[in-house]
């Protein structure tokens, strides 16, 4: 049974103790660096002098500076940039700046179970992952309630590790929801599989929906628009009834194991989808 923890289980004088640095005015850099903010914590946002995000972080009261000097000033590092910048960012900003005793955050897997980030021997690794997007989860936070996180911990070398991350994640509102401990691999193949998988295989269920009712002659307005809000009442406890088993038969559980498969042995990261400008704009 998985082990869950709760506010009661976090000290939040803990994060409020350090100095953070986050990487990353996205989605989720704006969730984190705001939420962290409003929770006492010492914050500072890393960014490249280019980056259109500067204003909207500056708008909100937020210190921005270049990520090297983030992260100079920093013994948290928030690294929440896009995954295609982050082993560049890491040589040249990060790692340059790390010391015995200072920790990384990651809002999810990726970069260290890829290899792209090999951390220092003498900081810890550390995990907060989010189970929504940062615009929810900043509702959430504002609504004083929360949404669930995913927590771990890749390397713990002060042996402080868990007391920082549970604090990190009390202070996104991530105990308010419950905060599931995991790995560092098990959040990166569930959350890929879910992304290719069940996000795509819906995507294609969509298609295959309207392109049935199109071939027996009804207008693709009209079956697009009955097929699309048919996703959302999925959700229901009554959604899909009993021919739910009949179109997701054994045939796609095996296709599915099969992605599970490859994106365990490491021949589907590639599948991701990413924006081509995405780096450009973080």
């Amino acid at each position: 049974m998985a082990e869950v923890f709760h506010d009661d289980d976090a000290d939040l004088s803990v994060v409020q103790s350090r100095h953070v640095a986050v990487l990353g005015y996205g989605d989720a850099g704006e969730a984190h660096a705001l939420t962290l903010r409003d929770s006492g914590v010492d914050v500072r946002v890393g960014l490249p002098e280019s980056s259109p995000n500067r204003p909207g972080a500056e708008a909100e009261g937020l210190r921005v500076v270049t990520p090297y000097e983030a992260c100079e000033e920093a013994d948290l590092i928030v690294v929440l940039a896009p995954d295609q910048v982050q082993r560049e960012l890491y040589t040249e900003a990060i790692e340059p700046n790390l010391v015995a005793g200072d920790t990384l955050l990651f809002g999810d897997a990726s970069a260290i179970c890829s290899g792209d980030i090999t951390p220092l021997a003498g900081v810890d690794v550390c995990l907060v992952a989010a189970r929504a997007p940062g615009e929810l989860l900043r509702a959430e936070f504002t609504a004083g309630r929360g949404v669930p996180v995913l927590v771990a911990v890749e390397q713990d070398a002060s042996g402080s590790a868990w007391p920082l991350t549970l604090s990190y994640a009390r202070a996104l509102g991530g105990t308010r929801a419950g905060a599931i401990r995991t790995t560092f691999a098990e959040e990166a193949v569930t959350r890929l599989f879910a992304e290719l998988a069940v996000r795509g295989g819906v995507q294609e269920l969509l298609r295959a929906g309207v392109q049935i009712l199109v071939e027996a002659g009804h207008q693709p307005e009209v079956a697009s628009l009955s097929c699309l809000p048919a996703l959302a009442a999925a959700a229901a406890p009554e959604g899909g009834g009993s021919t739910g088993p009949q179109v997701v038969g054994e045939t796609v559980r095996a296709a599915m194991r099969g992605v599970l498969k490859e994106i365990t042995h490491g021949s589907l990261s590639s599948r991701v989808s990413t924006q081509a400008d995405t780096a450009q704009r973080w």
